[in-house]
């Protein structure tokens, strides 16, 4: 098996780790909210889409632009309990057939976006995303 196969092989076993996530103004206190299904990989697409100046909230994205990416923290808030059949390869939302199995991805959002408004409701400190 060549190097490239072996790497991809190597991150299809890895755990997957879905929950909620912040990004912290440091310099206000105030927080984005959000949840994802891979929170391994969500940091470096946030801060990809903040750099592009395209974020979806607006006040997040103006403050990144104002204030610059070393003023923002990424952190994780809580993870979702899985098994260890949740792997990068997906195989836990697919059928046998090989197609998106919707009533476990359904139940996984559920669940992720449960966790989230309840971080919102229980938050101190100010949110973008109210």
């Amino acid at each position: 098996m060549d190097r490239k196969k072996q790497l991809v092989a190597e991150y299809q076993q890895q755990k997957r780790e879905m929950g909620v996530y912040e990004i912290v103004n440091k310099t206000t206190g105030q927080r984005y909210l959000a949840v994802s299904p891979t929170l391994q990989s969500v940091w470096n697409k946030e801060q990809f889409v903040l750099s592009m100046g395209t974020h979806m909230n607006k006040a997040l994205q103006r403050d990144w632009t104002k204030l610059g990416a070393a003023s923002f923290e990424y952190r994780v808030v809580e993870t979702l309990k899985l098994g260890d059949d949740i792997r990068n390869d997906y195989k836990d939302v697919k059928t046998p057939e090989g197609e998106f199995d919707r009533l476990t991805g359904d139940a996984y959002k559920r669940k992720l976006e449960a966790m989230l408004e309840r971080h919102k409701t229980e938050s101190e400190s100010p949110l973008y995303n109210g």
